[in-house]
């Protein structure tokens, strides 16, 4: 069944959540919210948008395991199990392995952190900016109200004095006092 373009205007103006659509919308970066208006406001969105992304995890992870294997992994693996069979310490003094495990911990905490923290920008502007155009709305439809009561309080103002005027008359016509004979 369609529907008539201004049925369905009027049904998108009556939609309580008409200025949340920005939820609705689901492709990837079609939020217009972010980014600042000075060049190191735009340069840090920049930067935090690289580093807050997927793809920037999935290519650093790749870089460090390369790096790691390349720079003797193996040999520090095997050699972390043999000491494990044989009873000893499988991370000697400096602790090694608890601070690359304590570094991965934060690189991957602080990215997904950006990238939480820009998802929750963009909806946080595009909420206020709901906001203010509901609110917008409501103001136009309570003066709209408001005018609408004005009008009648005036028509019923002009009514009660036609009222008064005829009562009057109708009492004059019919109230005549008795004639003396």
């Amino acid at each position: 069944m369609l529907e008539t373009a201004p049925k369905h205007q009027q049904r998108r103006k009556l939609d309580p959540l008409r200025y949340y659509d920005h939820y609705r919308d689901q492709r990837r970066g079609s939020s217009p919210y972010a980014g600042g208006s000075s060049f190191m406001e735009r340069m840090s969105e920049k930067v935090a948008s690289g580093m807050g992304s997927v793809a920037f995890l999935v290519v650093s992870s790749i870089l460090i395991l390369a790096w790691v294997f390349s720079n003797g992994a193996i040999h520090y693996l095997s050699t972390t199990i043999t000491n494990i069979g044989n009873g000893k310490q499988f991370d000697p003094e400096p602790w090694i392995l608890l601070n690359l495990i304590f570094s991965a911990v934060a690189f991957y905490t602080g990215a997904l952190v950006i990238i939480a923290q820009k998802a929750q920008t963009r909806t946080d502007r595009a909420n206020e900016v709901a906001s203010a155009l509901h609110r917008d709305e409501l103001a136009k439809s309570q003066n709209d109200l408001l005018q609408r009561n004005t009008d009648l309080t005036e028509q019923i103002h002009i009514l009660t004095q036609k009222l008064g005027t005829l009562t009057e008359q109708v009492h004059a016509a019919t109230c005549r006092p008795p004639m003396s004979n």
